[in-house]
């Protein structure tokens, strides 16, 4: 019996040292500053009307809602599973907010930033506007924005959703067999 286990005890220590692979980030190609400028926009609204106008305009885009942080004023989505949306409001006075939208595409083992200003003012500031009846404007660039924040990923297939209830460091399948002395 000791025979037969030893083997098996060797090779599920040895599974444990096997990494997951790594989803690679692709960053955005343009400067810090012209990429806030694509991303950010003011809205004469309080931060409270803002954030739910944010939840109702992505609901309305068809985007699933996945975390959702009031304490930092964040909102991440997921479209389709190819595409990420996170969203900060900030307040900037009683009667105004700026808005940070960071959105990325999703491939296998990819995941690019999009800094596209005609995707980001067709897909979230003109929808945005539209659910709170006002018009998001660009800011100077002399003016303070909010940081751009990472979408939180949708666990979608069993294999994320297994790996990310797993405890780090332990192997992807659970031994079977003990050792007996």
């Amino acid at each position: 019996m000791r025979k037969i286990l030893l083997p098996f005890a060797l090779a599920t220590s040895l599974s444990a040292c096997a990494t997951v692979p790594q989803t690679q980030f692709i960053p955005s190609t343009r400067s810090a500053v012209e990429l806030r400028a694509v991303q950010v926009r003011s809205v004469p609204a309080d931060a409270d009307t803002t954030m739910r106008g944010v939840i109702a305009a992505l609901h309305d885009m068809g985007y699933r809602i996945t975390r959702v942080e009031p304490d930092a004023r964040t909102v991440s989505a997921t479209r389709q599973t190819t595409l990420r949306m996170a969203v900060v409001v900030q307040p900037r006075g009683p009667n105004e907010s700026t808005v940070r939208a960071n959105a990325t595409l999703i491939a296998p083992m990819r995941e690019a930033q999009v800094d596209s200003a005609e995707f980001y003012q067709r897909n979230f500031f003109e929808p945005l506007g539209a659910t709170l009846g006002r018009t998001p404007v660009a800011l100077a660039a002399t003016e303070a924005a909010p940081d751009a924040p990472r979408p939180v990923a949708e666990l979608n297939t069993a294999r994320e959703r297994e790996a990310a209830s797993r405890p780090q460091g332990l192997p992807s399948t659970p031994a079977t067999g003990t050792l007996q002395r």
